[in-house]
């Protein structure tokens, strides 16, 4: 009925959550743990708009499994479905490896005058 039913998120697991509503089914993650760690944790279920990732276990839990946030699936992730908990922001954002400019060069470039490189609002 619905193009984007809203999925579970499972923190069943010690040291990850994995919220499945971010997951755009790239595979990666299904990939390396079959292919890299050997574990085969992940799955695609379902055809079509009815596509969703699957955790292997009876219980469809994260936490049933062996998976380790050292693995490589929990590793390559380009949404952020599969979060380590206990993390946070270790990285002060502006730093970490992503962030082009610290966040305190780049800020709000409206507020800027326009020989700085800022925009008119008229």
């Amino acid at each position: 009925k619905h193009f984007y039913p809203r999925r579970p998120v499972d923190a069943s697991h010690p040291e990850a959550v994995i919220d499945f509503n971010r997951c755009i089914l790239c595979e990666l993650c299904v990939r390396a743990s079959r292919d890299v760690d050997g574990k085969n944790i992940f799955a695609v279920e379902g055809r079509g708009i009815q596509a969703h990732l699957v955790v292997n276990t009876p219980s469809g839990q994260l936490g049933a499994t062996n998976f380790s946030i050292h693995d490589k699936a929990a590793q390559v992730c380009p949404t952020g479905s599969i979060l380590t908990k206990h993390q946070g922001y270790n990285i002060p954002i502006g730093q970490r490896l992503y962030d082009r400019k610290p966040i305190n060069v780049v800020g709000d470039v409206a507020q800027l005058s326009e020989s700085l490189g800022g925009r008119r609002h008229d």
